[in-house]
């Protein structure tokens, strides 16, 4: 049996028997894990508070074959304000649901893991743009997942001047007025939308989410990624997203 001590982030959790939960969890050192937190369900356990979904924890984790179980676990921090603001649940639901649908099992992924415990802190410090925080998000995903989308120069020809571009999903990238040949195919972009994509792209999501964005912008960059990850990745559930417009309309 094999001990492995490391930090995580609780994806989801299941119930199991009539005491235990089998946590998802995405951690540091070892990607993408499950494992049993015995007891966890009763009210006195120890293991209860770090089995809470969104919460951050230390983990010493005793491994027998491909099963996990929790010998030792301590909360980090519990983003527990999360919960008390439902945008910000429902955001934090997707891209959790992202993450642990599209991480494979002990997959490692530092920047992505870095990348997530940042988020959920900047929501559950309440964080007033959170559609722009979601932005932020998806598009340093996307990156550390291996899909950069090049917007820095033209995917076809690699000209980084043109009197205007559209947004290519199939090629990756932005398309130049030279090499655009039928525009029904590509996403018309705004210039300050691809220089925002440049911007979080560039920089830390500490640093970006000190910019001052129009709705406009966030909208329209969230119309794109959304289609992005429909086309790049297999698995994306988009439901709390969907509820949470059902009530805001």
């Amino acid at each position: 049996m094999a001990t492995l001590s490391t930090q995580g982030i609780v994806l989801k959790s299941i119930k199991y028997n009539d005491n235990d939960l089998i946590l998802t969890i995405f951690t540091r050192m070892y990607g993408r894990v499950s494992a049993i937190a015995r007891g966890a369900r009763k009210s006195k356990s120890r293991h209860l508070p770090t089995s809470q979904i969104f919460s951050y924890n230390n983990y010493i984790l005793n491994k027998q074959r491909n099963l996990f179980t929790i010998y030792q676990s301590e909360s980090i921090k519990s983003f527990y304000n999360i919960s008390a603001d439902f945008e910000s649940f429902s955001h934090a639901s997707f891209i959790t649901k992202l993450v642990e649908m599209n991480v494979d099992e002990g997959q490692t992924n530092n920047k992505l893991f870095e990348l997530l415990v940042q988020t959920l802190f900047l929501y559950s410090e309440g964080y007033e743009d959170k559609l722009y925080l979601l932005d932020i998000f998806l598009m340093k995903f996307i990156s550390f997942m291996g899909y950069t989308p090049q917007v820095g120069k033209c995917v076809s020809c690699g000209a980084t001047g043109y009197d205007y571009a559209v947004f290519s999903i199939e090629e990756g990238g932005i398309i130049c007025d030279k090499c655009a040949r039928d525009e029904k195919f590509y996403i018309k972009i705004d210039q300050t939308t691809i220089s925002l994509m440049q911007y979080l792209q560039n920089n830390d999501i500490i640093v970006c989410t000190k910019a001052k964005v129009s709705k406009i912008l966030v909208n329209e960059l969230f119309y794109i990624l959304k289609k992005y990850l429909i086309n790049y990745f297999e698995k994306v559930d988009f439901k709390s997203l969907e509820m949470l417009d059902s009530i805001k309309i």
